[in-house]
């Protein structure tokens, strides 16, 4: 039984597109750094904390979303970050790409695995706007240790889509 096609979204120019970041607030400074050290344009960004709510009439095409939560403990990081991508849903367009980022609540971000970190979201960003499987981005074996590595410090980056 073949699969059915599913909207893929277009590639995003990160100069050109509207992004939402959208963290909790000891992880905010970290992401909006990453988000012009990878050449988002600082007047295109809207900042979100996962605990703000959004005015509820306010309406914008933002063409992708990064949350980044901390999750301390037990807590589950996943459903937080799919009640935060929920919450900012009417922020951006149908097709948007949603990209999460977990921390461990033990995990320090030194400079080297922020830097790490970019790298990844930006691949993942590559993977999610391929047109098909067969041209998504290749992970070189420098990308592979630096993910092992992120997932060895407690960070973890997955894309999530809402109601497709």
């Amino acid at each position: 039984m073949a699969r059915s096609p599913r909207k893929r979204p277009a590639q995003v120019d990160l100069g050109t597109a509207d992004v939402v970041l959208a963290g909790t607030q000891e992880l905010l400074p970290v992401l909006r750094a990453a988000a012009v050290r990878a050449g988002i344009d600082a007047a295109r960004m809207r900042v979100i904390g996962v605990d703000d709510l959004p005015d509820p009439e306010e309406t914008w095409d933002a063409e992708l979303a990064v949350i980044a939560i901390r999750r301390p403990g037990d807590d589950p990081a996943f459903h937080r970050a799919q009640a935060a991508a929920e919450l900012i849903d009417p922020l951006l367009v149908p097709h948007a790409v949603r990209i999460v980022v977990t921390v461990s609540g033990l995990t320090r971000l030194a400079p080297k695995v922020e830097r790490t970190l970019t790298s990844e979201v930006l691949h993942q960003i590559d993977a999610a706007s391929a047109p098909s499987g067969f041209e998504r981005p290749f992970r070189s074996m420098r990308m592979r240790l630096g993910l092992a590595a992120l997932r060895a410090a407690g960070v973890r980056v997955f894309r999530v889509s809402i109601g497709t």
